[in-house]
């Protein structure tokens, strides 16, 4: 196994976590906890295995190399990030069925 690689999480990726958990603590405020933590557990699976997720097959040259994993036990939401030499880039975290491409421009 590699070297663990240091998350690196985005201002719009630290955006989507709190509107997602806000919106899920509306209804049910030990299920938002519960996807914070979900969250830190999907990005530290992949701080250790970079490729567990999968390629996004995207348009865009400018987000080449984007990839996707379900967040743990949330498979409504994704994380989608970037594999550089050191560091896994979280791009955002986003709901299924948001358009990728657009939000992954966003992000830039």
């Amino acid at each position: 196994m590699g070297t663990r690689k240091i998350p690196h999480r985005r201002r719009l990726a630290l955006e989507d976590i709190v509107h997602h958990s806000s919106h899920i603590a509306e209804s049910n405020l030990e299920a938002a906890l519960r996807f914070l933590d979900a969250i830190e557990t999907t990005v530290d699976l992949l701080c250790h295995f970079p490729e567990a997720g999968g390629a996004v097959p995207t348009s865009r040259s400018d987000v080449a190399g984007l990839r996707a994993k379900l967040v743990n036990n949330f498979g409504n939401y994704v994380v989608l990030y970037l594999i550089t030499n050191e560091t896994i880039d979280i791009v955002r975290v986003i709901r299924g069925g948001q358009e990728i491409d657009r939000l992954a421009l966003q992000a830039q």
